[in-house]
């Protein structure tokens, strides 16, 4: 038979048994449905009766609580995994942990998923807040799927964020103060340097330049890092009648096939995550002194 993570299994019944959890759903979801209702208010006081008014305010209500969750899963997340080894060493549990019959892989991976399984539970508790922008229209199916993959997506990245700076730092507040100045830095570093660069190549930058292979790949690969501008582009070229998967650019007299920014975003996210999570493992070997080196090398001999 097959045993559970005892890691996953414990920090999932010692988060879940509490009051914190449900507060938390709670106070996320409040949060959402009040959002959607004043945008629904706003909207529909403006638009009044006309044709297409169903249909913008879909789009409008589906594209806000889409938003609104994609910013609480990037606050929240690495919130949620950034105590959970650096609290160990708080609580003076961490040699115990390391000296069990645990791989460091076990410890790593049901910290992680113990986290992921709330995150997902928020994210699942939105489809039906979300789903309500299809009683007024102008949202698909592939629409809600792309969203939910980008929540997921990058609810993994931002938890492994918190989790490496857990593995790494000794107190659980100066690992969530890291993951929290990590995930601002990279919302609003990858903007910022964006418009940088546009004010200084933009207007003198020839025009060879811009139409590049090598410049629209590059371009693409930044717009694929940031998960807002990801998925608000693959929103508006979905909307403009796009591709799901790849788009097509036209340089000159030729066309260069990328993937869309979607796939792109959740294909960065997944390796980066892995390589955080290799990383964490890495941190989380227990330290070996000079007698276990000597030993070791004796049995290799």
């Amino acid at each position: 038979m097959l045993e559970l993570n005892p890691i996953l299994v414990k920090d999932l019944r010692s988060r879940m048994r509490g009051a914190r959890a449900y507060i938390l759903l709670t106070i996320y979801l409040l949060i959402l449905a009040g959002v959607a209702l004043l945008l629904y208010v706003a909207i529909a006081r403006d638009i009044g009766n006309e044709l297409n008014a169903g249909r913008q305010i879909g789009r409008a209500l589906f594209f806000t609580i889409s938003t609104v969750a994609l910013i609480e899963v990037c606050l929240i997340t690495p919130v949620l995994t950034s105590g959970s080894i650096a609290g160990e060493k708080e609580r003076q549990t961490y040699d115990l942990l390391v000296a069990s019959l645990l791989t460091p892989w076990q410890i790593v991976w049901g910290k992680l998923v113990s986290a992921l399984a709330f995150a997902l539970l928020l994210i699942v508790a939105i489809v039906p807040v979300m789903s309500l922008a299809f009683l007024f229209g102008g949202i698909g199916l592939t629409e809600v799927l792309i969203a939910i993959v980008g929540l997921v997506v990058t609810a993994l990245l931002y938890a492994t964020i918190g989790l490496f700076w857990s593995a790494m730092l000794q107190s659980s507040l100066g690992a969530t103060s890291f993951a929290i100045g990590t995930v601002i830095a990279l919302l609003l570093g990858i903007p910022f340097l964006v418009v940088i660069f546009s004010l200084i190549i933009g207007s003198s930058a020839p025009s060879a330049l811009l139409d590049s292979i090598w410049f629209i790949y590059l371009s693409r690969f930044v717009i694929a890092l940031h998960p807002f501008i990801a998925l608000g582009t693959t929103a508006s070229q979905l909307s403009s009648g796009g591709e799901i998967f790849f788009e097509v650019v036209r340089t000159g007299a030729t066309q260069v096939v990328v993937p869309s920014p979607w796939v792109l975003y959740s294909a960065l996210s997944i390796f980066f995550s892995a390589a955080l999570l290799a990383a964490s493992v890495r941190l989380v070997q227990p330290m070996r002194t000079g007698a276990d080196r000597k030993t070791r090398a004796v049995k290799k001999r």
